[in-house]
């Protein structure tokens, strides 16, 4: 047998391996940078949380996080955003500062403490891995909405 055809399946072998291999790793970074595109799945659809720095908390930052985190998916202001969702018009002369606080740091325990004070039998918030300046923002933001 000469040495090619010894040396043929071998070589063949390791193309094979080498074109897969290249494959998964392309697919990988499809799946990364798609991640990474505006609305994509719900974490995904926001900027990575760990590059987030603290800034000056003030209603007006609040009103870019709701925008940025995409609130309006699944809450409406004003008539704009999820015709369906929970409606956040008026919300400051409605709640106190720590009634949104509490809510936002956790939806599902806040929701089982006052189950009469949103209407309905169902809370629907996900819980959200927000940073302290963003919470303070975002109350800030909807306790301006009077």
């Amino acid at each position: 047998m000469s040495l090619f055809k010894r040396i043929l399946p071998i070589t063949l072998f390791f193309v094979c391996v080498l074109t897969l291999s290249t494959l998964a790793g392309q697919a990988d970074d499809k799946k990364q940078r798609a991640g990474n595109e505006p609305g994509k799945v719900a974490q995904s659809k926001k900027k990575s949380r760990s590059n987030r720095k603290a800034r000056s908390i003030s209603a007006s930052l609040g009103k870019d996080l709701y925008k940025q985190y995409q609130c309006y998916d699944c809450h409406s202001i004003g008539g704009k955003g999820c015709e369906n969702g929970f409606r956040l018009d008026n919300e400051g002369s409605k709640r106190t500062k720590a009634f949104i606080k509490e809510h936002l740091v956790d939806p599902d325990k806040h929701f089982d403490k006052h189950p009469d004070a949103f209407g309905t039998d169902l809370n629907l918030m996900p819980p959200q891995d927000l940073e302290s300046w963003e919470i303070d923002s975002l109350v800030e933001y909807l306790y301006s909405l009077k």
